[in-house]
């Protein structure tokens, strides 16, 4: 059975990270050992469930289904605190994935590479031989087993205990943890091609409220709210507010709710025979709360950076260190700069958010770009 082997690498959690780490370490010939606590991958889901599917082609060709099934065109809007609507010009397409069916799938395909895969185990601590990682304790079927490898990679979510028994303080500084909750929702009248953003203090301060097409009368709708505002105001208040008004006859047919971290990737994200991966490593998207592709980016640096060091024979901190400059190099530098703009923006009034949208208004669509709502909006506060 499983857990009388010995692995080269051990990977906790089958989210996006995890099991495309798993996958790519075992299509390079290393033994991978993918653990998810949850009876099936892919549930629960916590998320909104959008994908930039420039990011998604760097994982899948243009004709795999994932791409084929969620990616379209879509129209975006945002939504001043004052209702004011303003269209954006881009370029680019969006998925809007069934992370139950996306995630499930990544997991069949690390067991396919060569994945050893199983679900329903329990991770309940880390083999350690003085400061070098050297495997995990599960719970499986109501026994506890030692599973030893020479790497552990924890893609354990933003409650990683992997990260926090490696000796990582990964816990988030109060106003960068966001409470989220979302309905998906049907029978509601919208726009099944055009993602709506809403902004404003009275909807969701510091953070936004999204409208995520799936068909032609169902949505995800949903908000995240930062800690110090959710002190005052639960985040399933402001949607249900927002829900009443616009939305009063829909039927809500999911409830997810959850946390994320829009902060800057944690110092450390590596240490002698581990790693940690998305929203483990805080990896996210300090902007937009996104964080399926950033995940995936890190599970493919971890693998690479695994295979490397099993090529070596060295699982030391310095070894492993590669896939913390690897980070920095392909997403990290990008998302300190997203965090710099987060602080920036968060702070804005209603009144210029108003302001802004109107002279947006003014020109032609296709100036009305993301980048010019930013500096419009920096320059005006």
């Amino acid at each position: 059975m499983f857990y009388d082997e010995k692995y080269d690498v051990i990977v906790v959690g089958a989210g996006p990270g995890g099991s495309i780490a798993a996958k790519e370490a075992a299509e390079k010939g290393l033994k991978v050992l993918l653990l998810e606590r949850h009876r099936k991958i892919g549930t629960p889901v916590r998320c909104a469930e959008a994908a930039g599917v420039k990011g998604l082609l760097e994982f899948f060709d243009k004709d795999h289904w994932i791409i084929k099934r969620y990616s379209r065109k879509f129209k975006i809007r945002f939504v001043a605190p004052n209702g004011t609507p303003l269209d954006l010009h881009h370029e680019s397409e969006a998925a809007v994935l069934d992370r139950q069916v996306f995630d499930y799938e990544l997991g069949r395909e690390a067991g396919l590479a060569g994945a050893t895969v199983v679900t329903l185990c329990n991770v309940v601590d880390l083999i350690k031989d003085e400061d070098q990682i050297k495997g995990v304790e599960v719970i499986w079927q109501d026994k506890k087993y030692k599973i030893e490898s020479n790497i552990v990679i924890g893609a354990d979510g933003i409650e990683t205990r992997v990260g926090r028994w490696a000796g990582i303080n990964t816990t988030p500084k109060y106003e960068d943890l966001e409470s989220c909750v979302q309905y998906t929702m049907t029978n509601i009248d919208i726009d099944k091609d055009r993602f709506d953003f809403y902004f404003g203090k009275d909807c969701a301060p510091s953070g936004y409220l999204w409208v995520f097409p799936k068909d032609d009368k169902t949505a995800n709708i949903g908000l995240g709210v930062s800690g110090p505002y959710s002190e005052k105001k639960k985040a399933v208040e402001y949607l249900n507010e927002f829900i009443e008004k616009e939305f009063p006859n829909g039927s809500i047919i999911s409830t997810t709710c959850g946390g994320v971290i829009c902060s800057e990737t944690l110092d450390e994200i590596s240490g002698n025979g581990f790693m940690i991966v998305g929203d483990a490593a805080h990896q996210t998207n300090a902007i937009s709360g996104g964080g399926i592709i950033n995940a995936m980016k890190a599970g493919r640096i971890a693998a690479a950076t695994a295979v490397k060091a099993c090529a070596e024979s060295d699982f030391s901190k310095k070894s492993l260190s590669r896939y913390d400059k690897g980070w920095y190099k392909k997403q990290g530098k990008m998302n300190h700069k997203f965090k710099k703009l987060s602080k920036a923006t968060n702070s804005i009034s209603d009144e210029v958010l108003n302001k802004t949208t109107d002279k947006l208004n003014t020109l032609p669509l296709k100036k009305r770009t993301l980048v010019s709502v930013f500096k419009h909006v920096l320059i005006n506060q």
